[in-house]
C-alpha cells in the first residue's frame, strides 16, 4: 500500500500539519510526499521513512510581505499553473499508476483530485480551507478568472473525503467530511532550557516570535527593548539585533518545545500558528490579515477561545505590544487542547487506504 501527499508549497504550515499526520501512519504502508517545500524539512519533522518526489501544481498566494497579498500576480500564477497542469495530466497520472499509488491525500492542491479522477484511485482532502475558499473573494475583480474558480470548485468536488480540520471555513463543496480537532503537533516544555541557554533572568516573560519565511521586514524591531520585563525568542534572524532577542539553533531546540515554552507567540495568524497555540496552551499575539478568507475563521476562533489579542498592522509595526504584552502576563495560561485530530485524520486515511 503507498499513499501520495500533495502538498502546496505556500508556506510550512501545510507540510507542518501533513507531518504531524503521517507521522501516525504506520510503517507497512509506503508514504510519498509531493511538493517543492524542501526535502530537509520533511528530515526533521517526519520520524518514519518517505520517498520525496518535488513537484509544485499550484501556487498559493503571492503575497508582498507577510500578510498582505498581491491578487492580481496570484491570479495569473495560478492561470498559468493551470495551463501547466493541463498538459501534464496525463504524464502525472502514468506516474501515480507506475508508483503503485493506494491513496492520494492532498492539502490543498486542487490538481491532485484531478490525478485522482484520470486514474481512478480514491482521493483524500485534508485541510481547513481551500483555494477556492481564498481565490472566490479576488476572482469578483478579475472575470477572466471565474473559469479557473468554477474549475477548481469542481476538482475539489470530487474528493471522496475531507478531513476538515478545526476551525475551519465552510467548504460545501465536499459531499463527505470527518470532523476533527485542530491539527498540530504538541511540544515538550523546555522553559528552563530555554532560559539557561539564553541567560534570561528567571523573573523575566518569555516570548516567541514567529516571522515566518515571508518576514516582517518593516516592523520596529530594534523597539522590542522597550520592553525590560520581557526577553524574546525566535527561530529566525530579525533585521536588527535587539539586546533583549535571542535566536535559537534549530538544531538544538524543536520549534514545537519552544511554542510549548513560551509565555505568548507574537505573530501573523495562518492556521499553523492557530492550531499549535491552542494545542500547547499558549497565548497568542497577531496581526490581521486583509482580504484572506481564512483570517475571520481562525480570529473567531481565537476570540471565543478567550487567549487570542489581535494587534492592529500600524501598532504590530511600531512595536506598540503593551496591551498584549500585558493581557498575556496577567492571564492564567489555558489549558491545551486535545492533540489527538492528527493520528484521528492518519485513522481515516488508513483505514481508506487498507479499503482499496
Amino acid at each position: 500500500m503507498k499513499i501520495l501527499y500533495y502538498i502546496t508549497s505556500h508556506g510550512y504550515g501545510h507540510a507542518s500539519r501533513t507531518a504531524a499526520i503521517c507521522n501516525h501512519i504506520p510503517l507497512d504502508i509506503d508514504l510519498v510526499i509531493r511538493t517543492t517545500v524542501p526535502k530537509s524539512f520533511f528530515d526533521q519533522e517526519l520520524c518514519r521513512p518517505f520517498e520525496y518526489a518535488p513537484a509544485e501544481f499550484d501556487c498559493g498566494c503571492i503575497q508582498t510581505d507577510g500578510v498582505t497579498v498581491n491578487v492580481d500576480a496570484t491570479m495569473d500564477a495560478y492561470i498559468d499553473a493551470d495551463r501547466r497542469n493541463e498538459s501534464l495530466l496525463d504524464d502525472e497520472a502514468v506516474w501515480c499508476k507506475s508508483r503503485g499509488v493506494s491513496i492520494i491525500v492532498s492539502d490543498i492542491v486542487p490538481f491532485a483530485f484531478e490525478v485522482a479522477g484520470r486514474t481512478g484511485i480514491r482521493s483524500v482532502a485534508a485541510t481547513n480551507f481551500t483555494w477556492h475558499t481564498i481565490y472566490e473573494e479576488y476572482a469578483k475583480q478579475r472575470p477572466d478568472f471565474s473559469p479557473f474558480l468554477d474549475k477548481m470548485r469542481d476538482q475539489y468536488a470530487s474528493a471522496n473525503l475531507l478531513l476538515e480540520m478545526y476551525p475551519a471555513n465552510k467548504m460545501p463543496y465536499f459531499t463527505r467530511r470527518v470532523k476533527v480537532g485542530p491539527v498540530g503537533r504538541a511540544g515538550a516544555n523546555i522553559h528552563q532550557r530555554i532560559v539557561e541557554e539564553c541567560r534570561i533572568s528567571g523573573e523575566k516573560k518569555i516570548g516567541l516570535i514567529y516571522t515566518g519565511n515571508f518576514g516582517m521586514d518593516d516592523v520596529h524591531w530594534k523597539d522590542l527593548e522597550r520592553y525590560g520585563d520581557w526577553e524574546f525568542f525566535g527561530l529566525y534572524p530579525l533585521p536588527v539585533s535587539p539586546a533583549n532577542f535571542h535566536l535559537i539553533d534549530k538544531n538544538k531546540f524543536r520549534y514545537v518545545d519552544c511554542v510549548a515554552s513560551a509565555d505568548v507567540m507574537v505573530s501573523k495568524l495562518g492556521y499553523g500558528t492557530c492550531a499549535e497555540c491552542l494545542i500547547n496552551g499558549l497565548p497568542f499575539a497577531y496581526l490581521p490579515r486583509e482580504r484572506f478568507a481564512e483570517f475571520p475563521v481562525l480570529h473567531e476562533a481565537m476570540t471565543n477561545w478567550g487567549h487570542g489579542y489581535l494587534i492592529s498592522k500600524q501598532d504590530f509595526n511600531k512595536l506598540n505590544w503593551e496591551s498584549a504584552l500585558l493581557f498575556a502576563k496577567e492571564h492564567e495560561k489555558p489549558a491545551p487542547f486535545p492533540s489527538d485530530a492528527a493520528e484521528a485524520c492518519a485513522r481515516e486515511i488508513i483505514k481508506l487506504c487498507r479499503s482499496v
